[in-house]
């Protein structure tokens, strides 16, 4: 039986969602087995050959959820081919210009090295002060985030395009 590729995520609001699916999407288009589902929904890798873990970042810090992920799956992701994307900056350029100065968290440094992830990559994120709480919109504008949609879908599926 072809081994499948899984796209886990950790989402907020939908956004990093949203990514993981057109990533599917893309693979599916190459003929490529593809399960898309949240990480908290992931119970066991052994069906797939490739791992896809995409999560969004907050004011620098990884989901919860994705960093449970990798804790719980590190020894079988650092024996599979495994990639990692961020969603979260916001603004007009190229994501990880926006992100000139962020560092990966100190926590996750040794998990990371000891996986080995073909690739880590950001992209864009989106974000909509309707879904806001007051806290939240504060810290948006206190950071100077801008609010809006940055994904850019074309360099999403080019970078899916890029994993078989």
């Amino acid at each position: 039986m072809k081994k499948k590729t899984l796209v886990a995520y950790a989402t907020k609001r939908g956004s990093t969602a949203e990514i993981a699916e057109k990533i599917g999407e893309v693979l599916e288009k190459r003929q490529v087995q593809v399960d898309v589902m949240p990480v908290r929904e992931v119970v066991d890798l052994s069906p797939y050959k490739t791992v896809i873990l995409g999560t969004a970042i907050y004011i620098g810090l990884w989901r919860r959820e994705a960093v449970k992920f990798l804790k719980t799956y590190a020894d079988e992701l650092a024996k599979m081919t495994f990639w990692i994307f961020l969603s979260g900056p916001t603004g007009e350029g190229d994501p990880l210009e926006l992100l000139d100065g962020w560092r990966f968290p100190e926590s996750m440094r040794h998990m990371i090295e000891q996986i080995k992830p073909a690739e880590i990559t950001c992209f864009g994120g989106r974000i909509e002060s309707c879904k806001m709480n007051p806290f939240e919109k504060m810290i948006i504008k206190k950071v100077g985030a801008k609010i809006g949609d940055f994904r850019n879908w074309g360099s999403i599926a080019s970078w899916a395009n890029e994993i078989y």
